[in-house]
């Protein structure tokens, strides 16, 4: 069963003074017996219970698996239990120096606090970290002494129970309600064995191992821990002269594993450790299995790369040296590749045994750095210097596949290709011809990085019907494929007119003016000026131009749209333009106020001693969400006065004086954040 670990080992919290304090107690069922701990969680209130003691009462609440309609009680401290007089602490102090501890804390003249400060002010600081200190080590050692904590009053052991009952015990401090009592239900049905601890690791390292456990899972259970150790797996002695204490679990930052590293005369020497917990109430609990370790030696040196041998063009033969009577504290050889001598390096190969001197490396690069890192059986690594490895390389890429293209009306041609997956591959050529059995051209005139190429170079006006692509893949050596198969694109049949162009365009009091450069074609019978919102699909024509306009003033905007502009020109023969060139974006921004407020009246009342506001805003125009109303006397600055939701319609206003002109300012705040028209209204009390 699992046991709180008493008073969560109060060292560990931040001792502060809390402005309630109250009893912690905790209690652990024996095959025969019930042992009952407690403490107070301040310092302050911990030194007065000297004085005044503590109380235990049991209440009997379950007989038989029966709740008893009333529990019985029972007195089991007819005085008060306070610490045993110092004189009778001596005997236990020599043999067990936790005691000692906890007597020094109740009864010695002064526990020495480190770097003490002078001063009347410093004086009073020093007492109350004495207090702390008195406190916590007095609390520490009691969880690491159950007979210690006895003679100080702190814990009590029940011997008149019964198997078939279950009981709750209450603890409070005698004559002092300030200090809240605390209850803990038990039964010798909760008696069980204390387990063994989890995830027991030993970590060798030169000259000492690294010793590790589940701290989290039985801090709950054990106040401490302690290993023992054996030459020989058979006989074993404590690693230490006192339990192991995790210091570093924090509440803030609480500890999953609990670590002890023990220091080792030599290496080659094997030995067992095993482990066991303490529970705060002095128990031991079950013993782990021994686990067996030695001290390994560091690393001290590191392999050297001294000779490659190349394969073809994408293997290679590496060699390196190393000690042989160095191997000992080798786990492994790890090779590392990278393309730059700075990195990054990748890892290639590994488990690459100690007695392995040789590595063959397939998929290299144009220019291949390599490095062999000895790996340790502790983990520790030592990374040789790096060496360069360039292979000969003749063979040419493979041939690309899969290129196609489309042709638009403007004579803008757009490839594509699969992509080849070769490591060194640097780009591709772009070859055309104009006609069947005209020599390619490399227009691109040097590697093109990609899969995609767009070439706007084709004449429609030239006579050919048709334009021929291959393209050839090239790796970082210059060796070039075999061109892909052709490519042939049929050329448009008519030529579109040339595309009009805005050249400027501004926006003002929410409507945009608009100027187009017209197209240099010469067969254009009409434009088409269209729009549509930022986001959309649809195209809406906003005027239809036969005739030398080149502007336009478009009224019929949104406030804080954005809206995109094309202008298209028709020819004889029905074709339009591209809008590619033809468009662009704006942005409406119209400041002007919006009146919102269309009725504002203020009825003084002196009978009643009140102006009554009410006003009402205009339907579904910029959903009126808020409402500010500023307030001044006529002739004073105003200040804000009310805030109000979009809801409200009246309001009264009693903060009135006779005779006196009063203004309203009314500022709406609007759910599309356009500004608002401020309505203003003077009323006379």
């Amino acid at each position: 069963m699992k046991i709180k670990l008493l008073f969560l080992l109060i060292i560990s919290s931040s001792l502060g003074y809390t402005q309630t304090s109250s009893v912690k107690v905790n209690a652990r069922a024996q095959k025969d017996k019930i042992l009952i701990r407690w403490a107070i969680d301040t310092p302050s209130e911990w030194k007065k219970a000297h004085k005044t003691g503590f109380i235990v009462t049991r209440f009997t609440v379950l007989r038989n698996g029966q709740i008893l309609p009333k529990p019985e009680k029972l007195l089991l401290t007819p005085k008060p239990l306070l610490p045993e007089p110092l004189d009778s602490w001596m005997d236990l102090a020599q043999k067990d120096n936790y005691a000692a501890i906890i007597a020094q804390s109740i009864y010695g003249e002064n526990f020495e606090v480190s770097g003490a400060k002078e001063g009347a002010l410093s004086k009073i600081v020093n007492m109350a970290e004495e207090l702390d200190q008195r406190y916590t080590f007095a609390l520490y050692a009691a969880d690491m002494s159950f007979e210690g904590a006895l003679k100080a009053g702190w814990g009590l052991v029940d011997n008149n129970v019964k198997p078939n009952e279950v009981y709750t015990y209450q603890v409070s401090v005698f004559e002092n309600p300030k200090v809240k009592s605390a209850s803990f239900a038990i039964g010798l049905k909760n008696y069980g064995a204390l387990p063994e601890p989890t995830d027991f690791v030993a970590v060798p390292d030169d000259k000492k191992i690294l010793l590790s456990w589940d701290y989290e899972t039985f801090k709950t259970i054990y106040s401490s821990f302690m290993v023992e150790k054996s030459s020989d797996g058979v006989n074993f002695t404590p690693i230490s002269k006192t339990p192991l204490v995790n210091m570093n679990d924090k509440v803030d930052h609480p500890s999953r594993t609990m670590y002890y590293i023990d220091t080792l005369s030599v290496n080659d020497k094997m030995y067992q450790y095993r482990l066991y917990g303490i529970s705060s109430f002095g128990e031991k609990g079950q013993m782990t299995k021994p686990i067996a370790a030695k001290g390994i030696a560091a690393l001290v040196t590191a392999a050297r790369l001294i000779d490659y041998h190349i394969e073809n063009s994408n293997s290679v033969s590496l060699e390196w040296e190393y000690p042989k009577e160095a191997e000992e504290p080798i786990q492994s050889f790890e090779i590392n590749l990278a393309e730059k001598d700075k990195g990054p390096y990748k890892v290639v190969s590994t488990g690459l045994l100690p007695s392995d001197r040789k590595f063959e490396c397939k998929k290299l690069f144009p220019s291949n750095y390599f490095t062999v890192t000895v790996v340790g059986k502790n983990n520790q690594r030592l990374t040789s210097q790096s060496m360069l490895v360039q292979p000969i390389d003749s063979i040419a890429p493979s041939k690309p596949m899969g290129l196609e293209g489309t042709i638009d009306s403007l004579g803008v041609v757009r490839l594509k290709w699969k992509v080849n997956e070769e490591r060194d591959l640097l780009g591709y050529r772009i070859l055309k011809a104009n006609n069947k059995d005209e020599e390619f051209v490399d227009i691109y005139q040097k590697s093109y990085v990609g899969n995609d190429y767009v070439d706007n170079t084709i004449s429609l006006k030239m006579s050919n019907s048709k334009v021929y692509y291959r393209i050839a893949a090239e790796d970082k050596r210059f060796n070039i494929s075999e061109p892909s198969e052709i490519l042939v694109l049929e050329k448009p049949d008519k030529i579109p007119p040339a595309a009009p162009i805005f050249k400027d365009y501004d926006t003002k009091d929410g409507k945009v003016f608009l100027k187009w450069i017209r197209s240099y074609s010469d067969d254009v019978v009409s434009y088409s000026l269209r729009r549509r919102e930022k986001g959309q699909e649809k195209w809406e024509e906003l005027k239809q131009i036969n005739d030398t306009i080149q502007e336009f003033i478009d009224d019929k905007t949104e406030n804080r749209k954005i809206y995109q502009y094309a202008i298209l020109a028709k020819d004889k023969s029905n074709l339009w333009s591209s809008l590619d060139h033809s468009t662009i974006t704006v942005t409406v921004l119209d400041f002007t106020p919006v009146k919102t407020i269309p009725f504002l009246q203020g009825l003084p009342d002196r009978e009643n001693k009140k102006i009554t506001l009410s006003w009402d805003y205009i339907k579904n125009k910029d959903k009126v969400v808020g409402l500010s109303i500023y307030k001044n006397i006529k002739g004073e600055a105003p200040a804000l006065w009310k805030e109000l939701s979009g809801d409200v319609f009246t309001l009264e206003d009693h903060d009135l004086k006779i005779n006196i002109e009063y203004e309203y300012h009314f500022s709406p705040t609007l759910q599309s954040n356009s500004p608002a028209k401020v309505e203003s209204i003077t009323v006379i009390y």
